[in-house]
């Protein structure tokens, strides 16, 4: 039986493992030349729009559409068909976000007060024109980052909503089915099958098909991240950095061990470029993990 955990001694380890253990990541995303090569895919979409984003999903993806197949078509979406239990999973998620952004929305409301004497100064919530939603793919399905991310647009009355989805590795442009039965959920019905990089672009300049939006969010890989913040030079609002998935478990004898064994899997199944540390100074508590992992 193969181990599943690496085992590392922080007492052992000498000061190079551990400055790479911390500064894990960090090369990757601000490469130079990842940079350079992000700038120019920018630069490329800004100027020959719908076409530079076809061949980025041709040189990147190895799928070749024309312009007037990026636009995922309403029958698509309406048609998208997973296993009814994952189905009922999604709804049951959905149903939870929307309660709570419900409330996070109720307890931003507007509010004023007269400082003096017809000096009045508060707040306005309103919700923003536009958003693009970035939801990756290729390492696995995604549809729970379609739900995060959508279900706070919708409940804020965001009007014009956007979803960028890189299509299904190796097919012929088919997106993957849970993240349409999403947008059906949710009634997002401007959705693209896009390279990330380039969708990114795409969304802040606008393109002959692709709408211009004024914030885009949502998780990825170091392109895709750098693509966010090359973007904000030119005026894309963005979210924080999120690249690869970084998760620092902490637990000693006393923690439930199949669930600490499912954290570790919910955030390692996003790649293995994601880096899930576990913590403890339990010896048994590792071994029972291991044993758990292994099921």
């Amino acid at each position: 039986m193969t181990a599943i955990l690496r085992r590392q001694s922080w007492a052992t380890m000498s000061a190079a493992e551990k400055e790479a253990l911390c500064r894990r990541g960090l090369d990757d995303i601000f490469d130079a030349g990842l940079r350079d090569s992000i700038g120019a895919l920018i630069e490329d979409v800004r100027l020959r729009g719908d076409q530079a984003v076809c061949d980025a999903l041709a040189r990147f993806d190895g799928i070749t559409l024309a312009p007037h197949q990026l636009r995922v078509p309403a029958e698509e979406i309406a048609n998208a068909q997973v296993d009814p239990a994952l189905e009922n999973a999604i709804v049951d998620a959905i149903s939870h976000l929307r309660a709570f952004n419900e409330q996070l929305l109720e307890r931003a409301s507007d509010w004023q007060m007269e400082i003096e004497n017809g000096l009045t100064a508060g707040e306005k919530i309103t919700p923003i024109s536009s958003v693009g939603l970035f939801v990756p793919s290729g390492k696995a399905s995604y549809p729970s980052v379609a739900y995060q991310l959508g279900v706070p647009a919708v409940v804020a009355g965001v009007k014009n909503i956007c979803l960028v989805v890189p299509p299904v590795p190796g097919g012929n442009g088919e997106v993957d089915p849970a993240v349409l039965v999403v947008c059906r959920l949710l009634g997002i019905t401007n959705v693209f099958r896009i390279n990330g990089p380039a969708g990114i672009a795409a969304l802040g300049f606008g393109t002959e098909t692709i709408p211009k939006v004024r914030k885009v969010v949502g998780p990825g890989s170091p392109a895709v991240t750098l693509a966010q913040v090359e973007m904000q030079r030119h005026g894309l609002a963005t979210m924080m950095l999120l690249g690869p998935t970084e998760s620092l478990v902490l637990a000693d004898h006393t923690a439930h061990v199949g669930r600490l064994a499912s954290d570790l899997l919910i955030e390692a199944e996003h790649g293995t470029d994601s880096s899930v540390v576990f913590v403890t100074n339990s010896e048994a508590l590792i071994d029972a993990v291991e044993e758990e992992l292994q099921i």
